[in-house]
């Protein structure tokens, strides 16, 4: 989509800030990131733009798009910043020899404001984790803070030497540097329309003018009333007909499509919840005989608004004839499965709080559960660990872990969105990736509050 909103991704992974900002009218140009499957799902769905290479060795003016400083809409990126994370600190903190303030991965946005300052865009968002408002650092006389002296000549506040002061603020301040206004948004992905609980922490700024996008006007769903809880599926108005009652399975409501994004709505929709987003899905399991281990077509039309939505199946096409990719069950051993099935729907066991016997991990290192899904709520946040096992992420009807489809379906990205057939690429793309919906949500904030009219300032 050519716009004229030109865009550029940095740090792009899978490609999930890529798709919710072309799905919010921008012309994404370039991106980067140094993954290499991650690379090769981005040019599988979005085209051969996006480069690997280790951004901290690039040149924005020489290895960057081509791209006049000052001409740019938007840069945007989510820099890796483990040290950030509360899932990212355990591991980091049980590596030898390696402490969580020695991990030069979180520093990584200073590449995104080299970007900045060289491409001048007329607006930025930086994505990343909650932690980054509660972690601490304190000032030296080298701090970050002098690492990009502003060329602008304007006087910015720092923070006092040997001050402990957030993550978030030094943050802020390096930006106020490059003559830019900027605030930072804390949000929930659920809030607009993702079937997850995701809090992430979104930096804005913008070159001219001072008005931001304030995201909580920009929400299209919310929490559930008394009434609609434990309510499981929206069903399509075709789908519903005569039946008995005493046999339903998914409520029968008035159905809707994906609502598009405006400020200040009028009327919110409940949470999408774990039904809403996956159920339609054929079941597999681990010893794939039957189900099977596998699934490549789908055996039920869509249920719910937003399975039709994420089938996303083309003009003239039928669903029968769709194909479906990334929808198969790891192995579990009989010990985990016993587990799962024990587990009610929406109750997770803290590894720590159980005997010894019912645990596999050391509760030293990882701050892991067992979690089997709710299907009347949200997903819980899908993360990248769950390349490593399920044990979090349990299917709330069958004795297995979600399948990377289910996982990418909890993301909002749509099924026809390509992931790698190696099941461990594809659950930590998944799991690292923006969510789609998220970022068109934000994408169209900023479009509408910052560059609704790129030539005039306010």
């Amino acid at each position: 989509m050519d716009s004229g909103l030109s865009a550029i991704d940095l740090f792009c992974g899978t490609g999930g800030l890529t798709e919710g900002l072309r799905w919010a009218g921008y012309d994404v140009r370039w991106a980067i990131d140094y993954d290499k499957s991650a690379v090769e799902a981005h040019r599988e769905n979005h085209g051969d733009f996006a480069i690997r290479a280790d951004i901290r060795e690039t040149n924005p003016a020489e290895d960057g798009p081509d791209i006049e400083p000052g001409d740019l809409d938007l840069i945007a990126g989510g820099p890796p910043c483990p040290s950030f994370s509360t899932i990212g600190r355990s591991k980091l903190g049980s590596l030898k020899d390696r402490s969580v303030d020695e991990d030069e991965r979180n520093v990584l946005y200073l590449d995104f404001l080299r970007y900045v300052r060289h491409f001048q865009p007329k607006a930025f968002v930086m994505e990343n984790v909650p932690g980054m408002l509660t972690d601490t650092v304190t000032i030296e006389s080298d701090t970050l803070q002098e690492s990009l002296p502003t060329e602008t000549g304007q006087e910015i506040e720092q923070s006092p030497v040997g001050e402990e002061v957030s993550v978030a603020e030094v943050i802020l301040e390096e930006m106020e540097e490059l003559d830019y206004t900027v605030d930072c948004f804390l949000v929930d992905a659920a809030d607009f329309g993702v079937p997850q609980h995701r809090e992430r922490l979104f930096f804005i700024g913008r070159r001219t003018g001072k008005s931001l996008p304030e995201l909580t006007r920009w929400f299209t769903h919310r929490k559930p009333t008394d009434r609609e809880k434990g309510q499981r599926m929206q069903v399509r108005p075709e789908l519903k007909g005569s039946h008995d009652k005493s046999q339903e399975t998914f409520r029968v409501g008035s159905s809707s499509i994906l609502p598009s994004f405006e400020p200040d709505r009028e009327y919110r929709h409940p949470y999408l919840t774990v039904a809403d987003a996956i159920m339609d899905l054929p079941p597999i399991s681990p010893a794939g005989e039957m189900p099977p281990n596998q699934a490549t077509e789908y055996t039920l039309p869509p249920v719910s608004p937003y399975q039709e939505w994420a089938r996303n199946v083309t003009d003239g096409e039928d669903w029968e004839n769709q194909s479906l990719r990334n929808h198969n069950a790891r192995w579990h051993n009989h010990f985990d499965l016993s587990i799962y099935k024990l587990l009610g729907s929406g109750v997770g066991w803290n590894i720590g709080q159980v005997s010894t016997r019912l645990q596999p991990y050391r509760n030293d290192v990882f701050p892991d559960k067992y979690k089997k899904a709710n299907p009347t709520k949200p997903a819980s946040t899908i993360l990248a660990h769950i390349q490593k096992d399920g044990h979090m992420f349990i299917h709330p009807t069958e004795a297995r872990s979600l399948s990377p489809r289910e996982a990418a379906r909890l993301q909002s990205f749509k099924d026809t969105y390509w992931f790698p057939e190696s099941r461990t690429n594809a659950y930590r793309l998944i799991g690292n990736a923006v969510p789609p919906r998220l970022a068109e949500a934000v994408g169209v904030a900023v479009r509408r509050t910052i560059l609704s009219d790129r030539h005039v300032d306010d």
